[in-house]
């Protein structure tokens, strides 16, 4: 009896062993897949389309583009701002309006985005990044009576964020993000 339990925990032992073995066996191929550079993302089609999505999102936020920026997004575009105050929240049909307003009172941008992972399932995929970005905005004027409604200010935002994106047809766009 003591035999076979000395015999079964070795057995265990070996096969832990080999399992550890097998993981990093694995983990050490997906690091010999070839990436996007610049990124850890794999080096796939279906990568390398979100990701230009993403860039033409960001170049056209760059050029201070609202309608570049909107060409990216998806009719069902949705985002809560994170906040759980539904007063925030913004669909497509106002991203339009906004994107004009607040690309209006764009003076000077830096914007970047390191891409961090790609999750797809099926016809969605999430995007990781990190932001890393800073605005000069112009004082915004109230029209009627010309005076000041927001004073010029300088911004900044470093920050993990996720985009949400939907395969429409044979292209993807943002259904939350921007």
């Amino acid at each position: 009896m003591l035999g076979q339990r000395f015999a079964m925990t070795r057995l265990r032992s070996l096969l832990f062993a080999c399992g550890l073995g097998l993981v990093a066996v694995s983990a050490s191929a997906c690091k010999d897949a070839p990436t996007i550079p610049g990124t850890e993302i794999p080096d796939t089609d279906e990568n390398r389309e979100i990701l230009r999505v993403l860039e033409r999102y960001r170049t056209a936020f760059v050029r201070r583009d609202a309608a570049g920026v909107l060409a990216t997004a998806h009719p069902t575009y949705y985002d809560t701002a994170g906040t759980d105050d539904p007063g925030d929240d913004v669909e497509y049909e106002l991203l339009g309006p906004i994107l004009r307003e607040r690309l209006a009172q764009v003076e000077s941008i830096r914007f970047t985005i390191d891409y961090m992972e790609i999750n797809v399932v099926d016809d969605r995929a999430v995007v990781k990044v990190w932001i890393d970005a800073s605005f000069r905005l112009a004082p915004i004027m109230d029209g009627d009576s010309g005076m000041t409604r927001v004073e010029s200010q300088h911004a900044r935002k470093q920050d993990h964020a996720m985009f949400e994106l939907l395969r429409d047809g044979n292209s993807w766009r943002i259904t939350r993000g921007i």
